[in-house]
This record gives structure tokens, C-alpha cells and sequence, in this order.
């Protein structure tokens, strides 16, 4: 679905739950448009009542034969000198309730276009959390930023803001040329000819805008990318000195933004000049065919200039249209990335008659389990592997050979393109995603932490639960004396990735997270690599305490932490090529044994360089 389609689309399936609301505010715009024509039309009766010498008192006003025609009879009796108070009063009343109208449809339409394009936003958001692992390995995050936040305030622009302009605008136009058809049919059609002039260069003009708008919101897109990724690496900047460069290159992705966007202005800029220099000629038209008309005497100095002033006013909202269509066409663009997210197939799907898993109760079985990104060749290769409960089991092999996707399956950020995972002989697919997440814990090298609270981060995913407990999962992790020694203690806010903190602490608060969850089953993937020594030992503490119990499947480069694991699979180009304990393995002269020997020299020459 793209273009007007989309846009239409996203404003029609989420006005329905504010229709009522919608209704009466095009109600009062509309009613609001038609004072407005009234009170352009009143310039006859100042004219021709008021102003003209020739008006007499013996003689029937304008004014009254109009209310006339409409069988108002109120005034009839009044004379000229009256009027002089009638009109004028009519005028501001007039006045009051256009804007006593527009008011209440102007905020009302807003209202409902801002509740629209919240809801938008929100449904973008949650769809994004649903989404596989696949799907942020295709949209980098600051691509996925601009379309939440760029693209949706685009669109709320045209949606809020210019949605009311808009419906004023046609409403105004609608009612004011009905008013000109009444006053005289015959100038209101000649002053009509221009129009196939302004359609076809408009057409063009929207088109170009809407390519060109399209072209801007990728670019900001990519200038979001460079500065999601550098902000996030700026320590690494730093370091390699490299800020003068990273500041050239952000220059140069920003002028091909200038570029684009000066592209969309000179479209913008060239629509007003152009309507108006038409609009010029139907203007010139209806003074020329207007003169010959007050000679003759077929209309009056009054109700020539109420036609004129009527035609100058449709004007207006015409010209409104044209810089409303401007942002539309922005808009269009913007629906159509928007669009794009939404319909996305989401790659992890849960069945609607899924079922809820029991509790982990024998065994994780991998049944001649495939896996690729895509058209890629296989991460993943016929794995076969049962993992028993209670038992320890390391996954050991050379960087891509499959670990981490093989963990990744279980509790299925991915989806496995061939072959069966099953949890105590039922299929993961079968059953909720919630029921089986929260069956599994995870520990990774790139601690991630929010925001929030100390307290708020061990309880991720808990809201509610007592800080009794938030604190005695801190103390089995050994975060309790170091998130205490805090200034506000477990109320400390950590901050974005909770940077204030060493690794080793950052790395116990998630550990203390997978406490508090108690998960019959644990992922611990490359979770003490980058830390040092003495961090490490403290980590190490916490995670022999964690594994206590569960049925733990670990991922390490470093051999020595997996030696006492209660089962080795050795994983080499996405297929297991050797299984066993460690002693069984390093017997055998195998793969396992050769990675371990090339650890234990590259370990020892390490120890000579800082001469050890």
C-alpha cells in the first residue's frame, strides 16, 4: 500500500475510535464556512445600503430583500438610518459565532489528529518489539528512530495541524463558491477557465515533491545511523583520535540532506508565484466583464464588489490547498516508510491457538536443526543435540561457527528454517512466546542496562515485585555492598548503559536480573570476556551461584572457563563435529584439543611478552 492510499489508510483505521468527536468538528467547520461567505456577502448591503448615494429612505433596502427571499420579514418596516446600526451589529454577530465555530472544530479536529497520530506511534513501537532479530539486523536503530520520530511528526503535520487547515480551507472555498454562483453564474464560470491551468503544473509539482521528500527522509535516516553509531563508539573516537574525521564525514552526510531539502523548498516556492500569476488573469477577466455590466446597469457598484471580494477571498483557501498539499506530499512520503514497518511480516510469528509451556521438566532437544539469514549459506547445519536438565553444557568453536545463533533459537529470537526445537518433547513454535521466555534467563558479554533505578534494572520484567527480593537477588549476585555505596543506594539511577559502573558491576546487576527472574534454564554467552581478572573472579563467584540448579548452556572463547562443564559440543561451520566432557575430548586429539593447545601457547607467549 503506498501513496494517498497509505496515508488515507492510517488516518481511516485509527479515526474510528474518535469518530464522533471527528464528525462534529467538520460539522462546526462547515458551519463555520458558511458565516464566512455570509460575512464577504454583507460588503453588497455596506455598499449598496450604507455607502451608495443613491440609497433612499422611501426605497426597499438590499438587505431587506434578501431576508426577504428567505422569509425573514424582521427588518421590513425599518428605514436607512437604522440599518446603519442593523447591518453593522449583523456584521459582528456574524463575526462571533464564525469564530465561536471554528474554535471548537479547529480544537476538536486537532485533538483528533494528534490522538491519531499518537496511536500510530504507539502501534509502530510495538510492532517494532515483536519483531525477530532478523528484522534489526536489516533496519539499523537510527533508521527505526527517524521513521518514530522524523517521519510520524511529518505526518502529524499533515494530519493535525494541516487537516484542519485543509478542511477549512475546502469548506471555505465550497461555501464561497456557492455564494458566487448565487450573486452572478455567468462571471463565477468565466472566472473558472483558469483552473485546468493550475491543475496540471500542481500535479507535476506534488509529484516531484513527494520523490524529492521521500529522498530527505532517507537521508536523515542514514544522518541518524552515523550519529546513533558514533555517539555510541565515542570513547573509540576519542582514542584513535579520529574526531576530526568522524566530524567530516557527519559534514558531508549533512550537506547531501541541505542538498535534498533545498531541492523540496525550490518546489515548494515555485507553487504561490505560479497560482497567483494565473489567478491574475481570471482577476483581469471578471474587471473587464464586470465594467461593461455596472455601465449597463445589470448589477450595482454594491453587489459587483461583494462578487469581487468573494472571488478575491476564494483566493485564500486556494492558496492555503497548495502550501497544505506541499506538506501532504511530505506526509505521503512519510506513510509510505510508515507502511512499509507495518506491514511487515513478522518472522517470529505465535500461533493463535498457542499453548501455554509447562514447566521445564527433561530435556532441550535440537532435531537436525537448520538455520540461514536470508539467502546466506547455513549458519546452522542439521544440528542434532539433546541438553538434559540440571546439566551444564558448553558450546566451544571458532567465531561464526553457530554458537550464538544455536542459542538464540531457544528461546527463539529467530525462528529455525529447517528442523524442530522442542522443550520436554513439545515443539517451541507450538507455544507462547511469554510462557517460553520466561522459562529461560540470559547473561551476555554487552551488559545492557536502562535508565532506570538499580532497583528498577534487577527488576526488569518483575514491576511488582518486593524490594526484599530485588535485594537478596543482589546479594547472590554480589552487587549488594557496591549498589548500596551508591548516593541514593538501589533508588540511584544508573543512567544510559549504566556507563557510571564498572563492567564487572554492570555485569553482576544482570546477573542479579536473572536471579530474581529464577529461570529453570540459563544462557551465559560470552559473559565474563571482556572483563579483568579480579572482575572476573567476582563475576564468576555470582554465576557458579546462578548456574546452581539449572540446566546452563554456555558460549566462551576461553576454554579454561568451561572445563568443568558436564558436556562439551564442539561447533564448526554450523555442524557439531565433536561432544564429550573435557577430559574425554582433550584425549582424543580432536578439534577440541588442537583449540585447546593453540589457547594454552597463545596464553604462554602472552606471559612472556609481560615477562612473567
Amino acid at each position: 500500500m503506498r501513496g494517498f492510499s497509505a496515508l488515507f489508510y492510517i488516518w481511516r483505521i485509527h479515526i474510528r475510535r474518535h469518530i464522533l468527536m471527528f464528525a462534529t468538528a467538520v460539522l462546526f467547520l462547515g458551519i463555520a464556512s458558511l458565516f464566512y461567505a455570509l460575512e464577504i456577502y454583507m460588503i453588497r448591503f455596506i455598499f449598496d445600503d450604507l455607502l451608495s448615494p443613491q440609497a433612499s429612505e422611501g426605497k426597499k433596502m438590499a438587505f431587506q430583500e434578501a431576508l426577504g427571499k428567505l422569509g425573514v420579514d424582521l427588518f421590513a418596516g425599518v428605514g436607512r438610518e437604522q440599518l446603519f446600526t442593523i447591518i453593522p451589529l449583523t456584521l459582528v454577530a456574524i463575526f462571533l459565532l464564525k469564530g465561536i465555530f471554528n474554535y471548537f472544530g479547529k480544537y476538536w479536529l486537532d485533538a483528533v489528529g494528534l490522538a491519531t497520530i499518537t496511536d500510530l506511534r504507539d502501534l509502530l513501537y510495538k510492532k517494532l518489539m515483536k519483531q525477530g532479530q532478523d528484522f534489526f539486523a536489516q533496519f539499523p536503530t537510527g533508521t527505526l528512530i527517524s521513521r518514530l520520530l522524523n517521519d510520524i511528526e511529518r505526518m502529524k503535520t499533515a494530519v493535525s495541524e494541516k487537516l484542519t487547515e485543509i478542511s477549512t480551507a475546502l469548506f471555505s472555498l465550497v461555501a464561497l463558491l456557492a455564494s458566487a454562483f448565487y450573486q452572478d453564474w455567468k462571471m463565477t464560470l468565466v472566472s473558472l477557465v483558469t483552473i485546468p491551468l493550475v491543475v496540471f503544473p500542481m500535479a507535476r509539482f506534488s509529484r516531484k515533491l513527494r520523490k524529492v521528500s521521500k529522498k530527505s527522509q532517507e537521508e536523515i535516516a542514514k544522518l541518524a545511523d552515523q550519529m546513533k553509531e558514533t555517539l555510541t563508539g565515542v570513547r573509540i573516537v576519542q582514542m584513535f583520535r579520529m574526531e576530526e574525521k568522524e566530524a567530516e564525514r557527519f559534514g558531508v552526510a549533512n550537506q547531501h540532506l541541505y542538498k535534498v531539502n533545498l531541492k523540496a523548498t525550490r518546489v515548494m516556492a515555485l507553487t504561490t508565484p505560479m497560482m497567483e500569476f494565473i489567478g491574475a488573469f481570471a482577476v483581469a477577466g471578471i474587471l473587464y466583464y464586470g465594467h461593461f455590466k455596472i455601465l449597463s446597469g445589470t448589477i450595482t457598484l454594491g453587489s459587483f464588489s461583494a462578487f469581487l471580494a468573494t472571488l478575491y477571498a476564494m483566493y485564500v483557501p486556494v492558496k492555503k490547498l497548495s502550501q497544505a498539499n506541499n506538506i501532504v506530499q511530505q506526509a505521503v512520503a512519510a506513510a509510505d516508510r510508515s507502511m512499509e514497518l507495518l506491514e511487515w511480516e513478522t518472522a517470529v510469528r505465535e500461533l493463535p491457538e498457542a499453548g501455554e509451556l509447562g514447566p521445564f521438566s527433561e530435556k532441550i532437544s535440537f532435531e537436525n536443526v537448520s538455520f540461514s539469514y536470508g539467502a546466506t549459506p547455513n549458519v546452522l547445519d542439521g544440528v542434532t543435540l539433546e541438553i538434559h536438565k540440571g546439566i551444564s553444557i558448553a558450546l566451544v568453536g571458532p567465531s561464526g561457527a553457530g554458537k550464538s545463533t544455536m542459542v538464540s533459537l531457544i528461546p527463539r529470537l529467530f525462528d529455525a528454517t529447517g528442523g524442530r526445537i522442542s522443550i520436554d518433547g513439545v515443539d517451541i513454535r507450538e507455544v507462547t512466546l511469554r510462557s517460553l521466555r520466561s522459562q529461560i534467563g540470559i547473561v551476555t558479554q554487552d551488559t545492557v542496562l536502562f535508565d532506570l533505578t538499580a532497583a528498577e534494572n534487577i527488576a526488569y520484567g518483575n514491576p511488582d515485585i518486593e524490594m526484599e527480593r530485588v535485594h537478596e537477588a543482589a546479594r547472590r549476585a554480589k552487587a549488594f555492598d557496591f549498589i548500596s555505596a551508591l548516593p541514593q543506594g538501589f533508588d540511584t539511577r544508573l543512567g544510559e548503559g549504566g556507563y557510571s559502573l564498572s563492567g564487572g558491576q554492570r555485569q553482576r546487576i544482570a546477573i542479579a536480573r536473572a536471579v530474581l527472574n529464577n529461570p529453570p534454564i540459563l544462557i551465559l554467552d560470552e559473559a565474563t570476556s571482556a572483563l579483568d581478572a579480579e572482575s572476573e573472579s567476582a563475576v564468576q563467584e555470582a554465576i557458579r551461584d546462578l548456574m546452581r540448579g539449572r540446566t546452563t548452556i554456555i558460549i566462551a572463547h576461553r576454554l579454561s572457563t568451561v572445563m568443568d562443564a558436564d558436556l562439551t559440543v564442539v561447533l564448526e561451520e554450523g555442524r557439531i563435529v565433536e561432544k564429550g566432557r573435557h577430559a574425554e575430548l582433550i584425549g582424543s586429539s580432536g578439534r577440541y584439543a588442537r583449540l585447546c593447545a593453540m589457547e594454552f601457547r597463545a596464553a604462554l607467549s602472552d606471559g612472556f611478552s609481560k615477562g612473567e
